[in-house]
């Protein structure tokens, strides 16, 4: 029995000696409070230390005196000096010794600690701008479904796909979508549209962008709508939870509605693209205004907002909103605002 206790103490101790030396090195913060394990970077005046006692655990530089390290790192200075060695504390910070020499510096002025065999903060920079700047392809399908039958027989449909290749620099966007809906046998809606929307950017605010649209709508008489348009876009707010983008440009619109009239004219393309992401939803705002070169009185004006929330997991959302579309001069028979009101299931994949 003592054979069996002295074993086991043997192995609890070797086992304690084994996990001081994996976590040798020593952080002295500036309220003389000493935290052991191993410094894995400092980065961002933070100093990321991993311990047996809270796992990997963030330490503000400001509040660091000195620490040493049992191993050789990387050390950068804010001056642009980097060196590889063991680092020593010291009254006035720390002391970087080398092969070929040493380093003295104060706390503060240590921009950057990485282990060996691990990418500097410059290299992780440039490997993050690299994969935001390549393109990748990201898919929505939508449908909105809603019948009644009895008393009144109703029935309507909403679908809609969309397409985006984006990077950091551009975005292509390829969209299409169709609502039909009958209520007690007159049809109330029966519409499809198609676009394509490129934007691209060739300084951080400063860009162009180019779009193309057809469109149908049986309700509002219109057999057809052509809309192609071109021009500048300006990033207003760039953030990484707010983008406003208004763009200005020249538009080309070409209309035929059933009743034989024609309408087709060069004009101007106004536009505000909103986007706020919350924590966990998206809000989207769209503004535009197009008036007619032929008959400045003829124009458009469409809005639309929504709000998209996660369920159930991250591919899947609902999304509720609703648009206004205002035509100036419209056919005859038809009101010239149209407001409609919607929600969406949504499933997103990449």
């Amino acid at each position: 029995m003592k054979h069996i206790n002295l074993k086991h103490i043997v192995s609890a101790s070797l086992a304690l000696i084994l996990s001081a030396a994996a976590f040798a090195d020593r952080i002295e913060l500036t309220d003389g409070s000493v935290i052991n394990g191993k410094l894995l970077s400092a980065e961002g005046g933070k100093l990321k230390v991993e311990t047996t006692f809270a796992g990997t655990v963030e330490v503000a530089q400001a509040s660091v005196k000195t620490f040493s390290t049992e191993e050789a790192v990387n050390v950068a200075l804010a001056g642009g000096s980097q060196v590889l060695g063991k680092v020593e504390g010291t009254e006035a910070g720390i002391k970087v010794v080398a092969n070929d020499g040493q380093m003295s510096a104060t706390t503060p002025n240590v921009a950057a600690v990485w282990r060996q065999g691990a990418d500097s903060p410059e290299t992780k920079k440039l490997k993050a701008d690299i994969e935001a700047g390549k393109r990748k392809w990201a898919y929505e399908a939508s449908v909105a479904i809603a019948g009644r039958t009895g008393v009144s027989e109703k029935f309507g449909a909403n679908l809609g796909f969309k397409a985006t290749l984006a990077s950091a620099q551009d975005k292509l966007i390829f969209a299409v979508a169709a609502e039909k809906a009958r209520d007690n046998g007159t049809e109330t809606a029966n519409r499809q549209f198609g676009g394509v929307d490129y934007s691209s950017f060739f300084s951080a605010d400063n860009g162009w962008y180019a779009r193309t649209s057809i469109e149908k709508d049986t309700i509002k008489r219109l057999d057809l709508r052509s809309s192609t348009a071109f021009g500048l876009a300006r990033k207003l707010i760039k953030k990484p939870s707010q983008d406003l983008e208004f763009r200005v440009g020249l538009n080309y619109l070409y209309e035929t509605y059933s009743d034989n009239t024609k309408f087709d004219s060069p004009g101007l393309d106004l536009a505000l693209l909103h986007t706020y992401q919350f924590p966990n939803s998206k809000m989207v705002n769209t503004l535009s205004y197009t008036p007619a070169f032929k008959e400045f009185s003829n124009f458009r004006v469409h809005q639309e907002s929504s709000w998209e929330m996660p369920i159930a997991s991250s591919q899947w959302k609902i999304k509720l909103g609703f648009a206004n579309d205002y035509n100036s001069k419209p056919p005859a028979g038809t009101e010239r605002l149209d407001t409609t009101y919607f929600t969406n299931l949504i499933l997103s994949w990449q």
